[in-house]
């Protein structure tokens, strides 16, 4: 089975984050991410660390990076880590084929893939595809899927009519893309993000409906969330926390990060270091910021059933998953969830990002 999305670690980063030093009096926990490297474009996760916004609820949390969705997901259910932050299919998947019941924390982000072509290419639309060369990261990437599904909803033969190269991930694609390998490239945002800092002018083609799918997401077992409810509530609520702030004020949420974790800013003068990564992390933002209005847009840690539904409809019509389950199994039973996760103010927190007051120097 493949995910739908990969996270992979973007190009100018280059190593893991050494998070902060446990204190003695808070509680530790562990959050495992589908990502090889931590770097700007995961403020929901790092930035509860940065502004303390855990340490507050009682936490000491370590965040660390799995590789793929299905490592970190592994992590999690081997008891290694108490939530990990996945692909939304890899926990359709965990349920429907191995009955591992994970459930959702929070619903962070939504379907971000697009096709990229130059800006100047003679693709406009859809159906220029036919006959073209796409690159994408694999060939068992979910993201294929995805892009099969839309050309032959296009009358596209998704098979017949165009041919598919696995690029990788950096310098890959781009080199291919700039020297004629491929006609257009298939990745997801915060991919997409590092090609335009490596000088690529890209213009998108993508389906809306796919922004109405969820996808990457904070997930935790049920055994867990029934034995603890408030450290799931505690460690939500700081994700709810850091996506506001970020929200609010990406340049200050880059700048802590480069502050508390200076090994991964990029390197070259600050205003180019700071284009790149505030490129890097608004292509994260915009997914967050898609995925709270898909769960509503009011209450955080709300899930909307509809669209775990369609998501599931698509796995299975696609042949990821063999079938289905009730969307409310993936929910969690702490009553009133939502309304605790969502108890803080929000515009104080908003105030914070603003001022930026936390930012040494």
């Amino acid at each position: 089975m493949t995910s739908i999305r990969s996270y992979l670690p973007s190009l100018m980063a280059t190593a893991a984050l050494a998070l902060p030093a446990a204190a003695d009096d808070l509680k530790p926990v562990t959050v495992t991410v589908g990502t090889s490297v931590l770097n700007v474009g995961y403020p929901m996760l790092t930035l509860p660390v940065t502004l303390g916004y855990w340490a507050d609820e009682g936490y000491d949390v370590t965040v660390e990076p799995s590789g793929a969705s299905m490592q970190a997901l592994q992590q999690m259910v081997t008891n290694n880590a108490q939530f990990a932050q996945v692909n939304a299919s890899v926990a359709v998947q965990s349920n429907v084929e191995n009955d591992l019941p994970v459930r959702f924390a929070m619903v962070n982000g939504v379907m971000d893939w697009s096709i990229a072509v130059p800006v100047d290419s003679e693709i406009t639309s859809v159906a220029d595809l036919k006959g073209k060369t796409f690159g994408i990261f694999s060939l068992a990437t979910g993201g294929l899927p995805l892009l099969k599904s839309y050309l032959n909803d296009n009358g596209i033969d998704s098979e017949a009519d165009v041919t598919y190269i696995p690029t990788g991930f950096g310098a890959g694609p781009v080199e291919a893309l700039k020297n004629g390998q491929v006609d257009a490239l298939m990745y997801w945002a915060s991919a997409n993000a590092g090609m335009e800092n490596a000088g690529l002018d890209l213009r998108y083609i993508y389906d809306e409906s796919w922004r109405q799918l969820p996808d990457y997401s904070l997930t935790v077992m049920e055994a867990t969330a029934d034995s603890d409810p408030d450290m799931v509530v505690g460690i939500a609520r700081g994700v709810a926390k850091a996506t506001v702030f970020a929200l609010a004020n990406p340049e200050c949420a880059v700048k802590l990060h480069w502050q508390e974790y200076p090994e991964t800013k990029p390197a070259g003068d600050e205003a180019t270091a700071l284009e790149y990564d505030l490129n890097n992390i608004n292509a994260q933002l915009e997914t967050l910021a898609l995925g709270h209005k898909l769960s509503g847009g009011e209450a955080w840690g709300e899930v909307n059933l509809e669209a775990v539904d369609r998501l599931q409809a698509f796995l299975s019509d696609n042949g990821i998953v063999s079938g289905t389950m009730e969307a409310a199994a993936y929910t969690l039973g702490i009553p009133d969830y939502a309304g605790r996760v969502s108890d803080f103010d929000i515009e104080a927190i908003k105030a914070a990002a603003r001022s930026c007051e936390m930012l040494k120097g």
